[in-house]
């Protein structure tokens, strides 16, 4: 898999319900997971050892399923919240992807290979942005679901109240940095600011915020999946991918 760092606009109570999706979630999930799920393809040996069933070390009709490919199975057992066997971690990510793009509100995908997020980190470092805005602590914290990372990967959050921080401090550090890691910077801050530009104040108070209208309050139709997605505050999940 390519070195990527790939970023979802979400929030972040909303992907942990998956593992454990009410009704109206499970729904929107199963479509996701149906999508994206392999229904194994039947592959019956050649000629003459086609006749031979019995001495062979397995059904000749049952489907070959790619190790990185989810099934519905894998999708059911990850909304209930059942252990996921290390041989299917892989695919399991594939599908928790798939519900990641579908659920958030936003999303990007960043070619970042091992030595240019490296340079980033230095170069950050170079021009004063402190280690809690470094780049490896967007996926800082632990999302906290029973599905573990596969070893070329690492996935967390950050929350939305730190996010205006990152917008802040890169772009008054964006002229002193190199060329190259500039360019990923300003990558990075356009995401960050189309979707946290507007927020100078803890989201997650927002309910106590006398300046807030009580009927910007967002109604939930809980009949509605696409509703969960609106409740809260905007997290930002980051997933990168190494070698």
């Amino acid at each position: 898999m390519d070195e990527q760092l790939r970023l979802w606009a979400i929030n972040i109570d909303l992907f942990r319900q998956c593992f454990a999706a009410p009704p109206p979630l499970a729904e929107t999930l199963r479509e996701v997971t149906a999508s994206l799920s392999t229904r194994g393809k039947t592959q019956r040996l050649p000629g003459l050892l086609s006749k031979l069933g019995p001495i062979t070390r397995r059904p000749l009709d049952v489907p070959l399923i790619p190790l990185s490919e989810p099934t519905l199975g894998d999708g059911e057992a990850m909304m209930t919240s059942h252990y996921i066997e290390s041989i299917r971690r892989k695919a399991c990510w594939v599908l928790a992807r798939g519900w990641l793009d579908k659920l958030a509100t936003a999303t990007i995908t960043l070619d970042l290979p091992t030595s240019d997020l490296e340079e980033l980190e230095f170069d950050l470092v170079r021009v004063g942005i402190p280690t809690r805005l470094s780049i490896r602590h967007l996926w800082v914290n632990t999302l906290d679901i029973p599905l573990r990372p596969t070893n070329d990967m690492t996935i967390g959050y950050t929350n939305a109240a730190v996010v205006p921080g990152y917008i802040e401090t890169w772009t008054t550090a964006l002229p002193e940095m190199e060329d190259k890691t500039r360019a990923l910077a300003t990558e990075l801050l356009g995401f960050l600011t189309d979707h946290w530009g507007g927020y100078s104040h803890d989201p997650l108070q927002a309910q106590d915020d006398p300046t807030t209208p009580e009927d910007e309050t967002p109604e939930v139709d809980d009949e509605s999946p696409q509703a969960f997605a609106d409740q809260g505050p905007l997290g930002l999940i980051a997933w990168w991918t190494s070698r």
